[in-house]
This record gives C-alpha cells, sequence and structure tokens, in this order.
C-alpha cells in the first residue's frame, strides 16, 4: 500500500503523522484532552474548573509541543491555538505552544471548544449523572444509544461540534484543547472508533485529528500521543488510573 493510501484509510495516527499531512498539504485540527490533572471530587460540580496539572501532565505538555515541532515547520509556523477556559485545558495549550518553541502564542479561551460545547445540553444534569462515579458506564450508553441525560443527542452534536471547531480554525495546524467526553463522542459520531471503553479511552494528550484536504474533503484519525497512559485523574504519589 502506497503513503497516500495509508493516509486515506488511517484511523489511528501517531504525532509524527500529523508532519506528514501537512507536507502532504493537508491542514490538521487536532482537538487534544489536556494532560495529568489531579482527582476531581464527586461533589464538585464546575468539574474541576479551578484544577491546573500534575508535574507529569505538564511535563507532558511540553513534550506534546516538543513533539509536533515538525508539523509546526511543515505548516510555515501557521498554527492556532484554542482551549476550553478550565485552568488545566488552558495551561495544556499554553505548555505544548511552550514546547513547540511559540511560548508567547495567543490562545483563544473558548467554551465551545469545551463544556459549552454542542454535545452539552444541562452541564448541571451531567454533573448529577456522574456523580455515582459510573463515567464509563454512562458514557457508554450515551454512545450506544445515541441520547443520554445531560446531553444532547449524539449524531446532531457530533456535527454541529464540528461545524464549529471548523468555523474558528483558520491556520493550517490547530491545537484545540478539550475533554475526553468530547473527543470520544466525536470520534465515535464519525464512524472512526466505536468500540470505547475504560481499557482503550482517549489517554491524556491523545486528540481527535481532522484532516482537510484541498479539496475541503475531511477525514478523522484518533491520534495516539502515546504520553500518559492514564484516564482519570490522580492524587500526589498515586499512579495514574
Amino acid at each position: 500500500m502506497d503513503e497516500d493510501s495509508k493516509r486515506v484509510n488511517q484511523t489511528v495516527m501517531a504525532i509524527d503523522d500529523v508532519e506528514r499531512e501537512l507536507r502532504a498539504g493537508n491542514r490538521v485540527l487536532l482537538a487534544v484532552r489536556h494532560a495529568e490533572r489531579p482527582r476531581i471530587q464527586n461533589e464538585d460540580p464546575s468539574f474541576g474548573a479551578a484544577l491546573g496539572l500534575t508535574d507529569e501532565g505538564a511535563r507532558t505538555s511540553r513534550e506534546f509541543g516538543r513533539l509536533l515541532r515538525g508539523a509546526f515547520a511543515a505548516a510555515g509556523g501557521d498554527v492556532q491555538f484554542a482551549a476550553s477556559p478550565l485552568r488545566r485545558t488552558v495551561l495544556t495549550a499554553a505548555l505544548a505552544a511552550e514546547g513547540m518553541g511559540v511560548p508567547d502564542a495567543s490562545i483563544l479561551e473558548d467554551e465551545a471548544v469545551g463544556n459549552g460545547c454542542a454535545y452539552v445540553a444541562d452541564a448541571h444534569e451531567i454533573w448529577e449523572l456522574f456523580r455515582d462515579t459510573l463515567f464509563f458506564e454512562h458514557m457508554c450508553e450515551y454512545m450506544r444509544d445515541g441520547v443520554q441525560r445531560g446531553f444532547a443527542p449524539l449524531a446532531e452534536a457530533t456535527a454541529a461540534f464540528e461545524e464549529y471547531m471548523m468555523s474558528i480554525f483558520r491556520a493550517k495546524l490547530g491545537v484545540f484543547t478539550t475533554h475526553d467526553v468530547y473527543i470520544a463522542a466525536f470520534l465515535h459520531g464519525r464512524g472512526v472508533k466505536t468500540d470505547f471503553c475504560k481499557e482503550n479511552w482517549p489517554r491524556f494528550l491523545d486528540a481527535a485529528a481532522i484532516v482537510v484536504e484541498p479539496s475541503g474533503h475531511r477525514r478523522y484519525a484518533l491520534l495516539r500521543s502515546g504520553l500518559s497512559a492514564g484516564v482519570c485523574g490522580v492524587a500526589p504519589g498515586e499512579k495514574p488510573c
């Protein structure tokens, strides 16, 4: 199989593939899960809005940016950063930009990239849904049935989420930091991966990639960064779950 065929059929990417796509003349938008954070308390209705990153999360955010330097060069320095306004997502974007060599990068903070996005019908209801600690069970129900308490219908939300992200994506390379819930829902909704569970959930700094060809055709992939095995936040001294 030639390289062009591999790109067309690829549904799982590594970070190096981003550079290859850009050098082929395509644009790439990465909706990236933030880096490792401390644990969120079940009784916190803000979803841990004030939480930052662990030391490991900060280190891997910079490393994520460093690994994207080739993509940055392939894009001719035309990179755009956006983030869900929660502290951990903004920090992830800022540290990734630093690792990429653009420490003064402008980062757009946008609720519609995070917990104000098209998937969310009622954020408080979603918080109440997840308080029972059955997060993965509820998310699998949402992706299986297309409906879930507090969430907008999956198919319609996926289309709206993508079109909003694309409406603000102006560069050749985009790094938009968001949350695992929306990455998994988007990739499921686009048929990239329809068997998500705790064992293969998007890890910290994994991403949903949207590749835009010069014709305007879009392709989708799960980017596995390989920078973290963690699914859940951690307390000091803990290992990620």
